[in-house]
């Protein structure tokens, strides 16, 4: 099975305009560069043949995959799994709130989770069940269009690779880039990593 695994286009900075009571997270809109990169995604990928499309049920994500589905003619399944990690009360009250915390967790030696929020490790978790079921169901090829950070958790999770370390993978992690994983046997390979190319010069607008 081979993964595409595609970070969402840009979107509108989080603040607490953008905090969805229902799902608990920040849940911004893409903006109208991130609506770009999309279609510029979905130009690059019109003639690879996906099974099918999972997202992130964040609208970003979503969008972006929406998008990709008009040009792949693939169906999209919406995933919780596959959310961002979850800030906690970070997403309402900053680090500023936490700073003994923060000394801590800005030092990336432990894979420390955020208050009341997820660490690295809970992303992989609920993450390798939909990958579990995804090789269950005998795919040949799936696009998975996430987060940044999701992607980081996934790619540490199947290389083994310690949750804190994600923080230096991709710096940043490029809107609408894609990551290549193979998946044979009972083994995953990484081939791509952060590959943005034709979006590279959209991305690199300020």
């Amino acid at each position: 099975m081979e993964l595409y695994l595609i970070r969402h286009g840009d979107c509108f900075e989080a603040s607490l305009q953008y905090f969805c009571e229902e799902k608990q997270t920040m849940n911004p809109p893409l903006t109208p560069k991130g609506i770009e990169q999309a279609h510029l995604l979905a130009n690059r990928l019109r003639d690879v043949e996906f099974d099918k499309i999972y997202a992130s049920d964040l609208d970003r994500a979503t969008h972006t995959a929406n998008i990709l589905r008009a040009s792949v003619n693939a169906e999209v399944v919406r995933s919780k799994r596959l959310r961002e990690i979850d800030m906690g009360e970070i997403c309402k009250k900053s680090w500023d709130a936490f700073p003994a915390l923060y000394a801590e967790w800005i030092r990336h030696e432990e894979d420390i989770p955020y208050p009341n929020g997820e660490n690295g490790a809970d992303v992989w978790r609920r993450c390798k069940q939909e990958l579990d079921e995804m090789i269950a169901l005998g795919y040949q090829r799936i696009a998975i269009v996430c987060h940044g950070g999701t992607i980081r958790s996934i790619i540490c999770g199947i290389l083994d690779i310690p949750q804190q370390k994600r923080f230096y993978l991709g710096a940043p992690l490029e809107n609408c880039s894609i990551s290549i994983v193979t998946h044979k046997e009972k083994d995953f390979f990484l081939h791509t990593f952060n590959d943005d190319n034709p979006m590279a010069e959209v991305n690199a607008r300020a």
